[in-house]
């Protein structure tokens, strides 16, 4: 039996992949924790190709202490939230006794398509409304708060209100939700899109932030950095997750996320331990007392209500924008009259229309380029996996 505790996991760690997993568990004195993906083990296509008895998580959970990090809940889109998604993560939860999850403060999943690549969420009131309904709906179903994560996006929504920094403060003043701060995220961003990375820490709560990101990437020919999880921590990324440390007094948590070039694992040690040096520079060993944050604002009780008319607008922009991606028909016709196209998504408002024809021309092709592709692959993914299964029942029968 493990005397593992995963109550409150401490320290820097990495994103567990079980392809390194023997490499992980002998470097376990230096790994203070892992990050588990969801998805690998509650979608069953994805556990199938990874770990079907999941003999390597239950290793992977008796040696080193965990916390849970999810993908695909889509909490910004304006429709009902996944009940299959809530449900198979709060059995994941139980079922490890983990207490720590996350998810991710975007969308990508509207009118039964799905993108796979998180777009920024308009940085209006309105999408605060929205978020909290469905974060505290979330809450309710996996019983207990959890952590939102800021995403790198291709654009930001143009001509809102709010900032960034604002929308994740107004985010954590309605809701009792502490945030995930991916510094690599912030240093993409500031840097694709022309702001100062220091100030947003200042508009940032960072005495809300619990845990924190750190990915490697690259700089494409276009000079755009892309988060692609690839690479070691680029060199510009780590003063910036010094200054975070040194603000993000409540961080508990570090976590590399390294999704692919995972050999030589030195590599990979060699982020951690980096991480691990700024970390423990400014972080006690062990962690002291629990904070308790106080939240002033009413939680949403009720389910969330996406048809009501405050949320409207926001609604019919991703339902449009999603079209956008998906669908040659809707092109055609957003380009001969935007005003005309998106009314047929209840979307009337000129602002709103705005924002979607002001959205960066390049990245709309990246994300028409990418549906397309991921279509085709999801085809042969699904042939592989439906003779992975037939494999699995011929070798149970046999």
């Amino acid at each position: 039996m493990s005397t593992i505790s995963h109550e409150r996991p401490y320290g820097v760690g990495l994103a567990y992949r079980f392809s390194v997993h023997h490499e992980s568990m002998k470097h376990k004195d230096e790994i203070d924790l892992l990050e588990l993906s969801t998805e690998d083990y509650i979608v069953r296509e994805r556990r199938i190709y990874s770990d079907p008895d999941e003999a390597l998580l239950l290793d992977a959970l008796a040696n080193i202490p965990c916390v849970a990090h999810g993908l695909s809940l889509s909490i910004g889109t304006v429709e009902p939230l996944d009940e299959q998604y809530l449900k198979g993560t709060k059995e994941f939860l139980a079922k490890h006794d983990l207490s720590t999850f996350s998810e991710h403060l975007a969308y990508h999943r509207i009118d039964g398509n799905d993108l796979s690549m998180f777009l920024a969420m308009p940085f209006e009131e309105a999408a605060v409304q929205w978020v909290k309904q469905n974060y505290y709906a979330t809450r309710r179903e996996i019983g207990r708060p959890f952590a939102l994560e800021n995403v790198t996006y291709h654009f930001p929504v143009s001509n809102c209100s709010l900032g960034e920094a604002d929308f994740l403060r107004r985010i954590t003043e309605e809701t009792d939700c502490t945030l995930l701060l991916d510094v690599t995220n912030v240093y993409n961003n500031s840097q694709n899109h022309g702001y100062d990375p220091i100030e947003f820490f200042d508009n940032l709560p960072m005495e809300r932030v619990s845990q924190m990101h750190l990915a490697g990437g690259h700089q494409k020919p276009d000079g755009k950095w892309e988060d692609s999880h690839s690479e070691p921590v680029m060199e510009g990324v780590w003063p910036l997750f010094d200054e975070a440390v040194q603000r993000a007094e409540n961080a508990e948590i570090v976590i590399l996320e390294r999704d692919s070039k995972l050999r030589p694992f030195d590599s990979v040690m060699t982020d951690i331990r980096k991480a691990r040096e700024i970390f423990y520079k400014h972080k006690p060993e062990t962690p002291g007392p629990k904070h308790d944050h106080q939240v002033t604002a009413t939680p949403f009780e009720g389910i969330p209500e996406f048809e009501a008319s405050e949320f409207s607008d926001l609604r019919g922009y991703q339902r449009s924008m999603m079209a956008r991606i998906t669908s040659d028909e809707f092109r055609k016709a957003f380009q001969e009259d935007p005003a005309k196209a998106t009314a047929q998504f209840g979307l009337t408002d000129p602002e709103w229309i705005r924002r979607l024809t002001d959205s960066d021309g390049q990245s709309m092709w990246h994300f028409q380029d990418s549906w397309e592709y991921f279509q085709e692959d999801d085809k042969q993914v699904d042939e592989d996996y439906k003779k992975r299964e037939w494999a699995m029942w011929a070798k149970q029968l046999d």
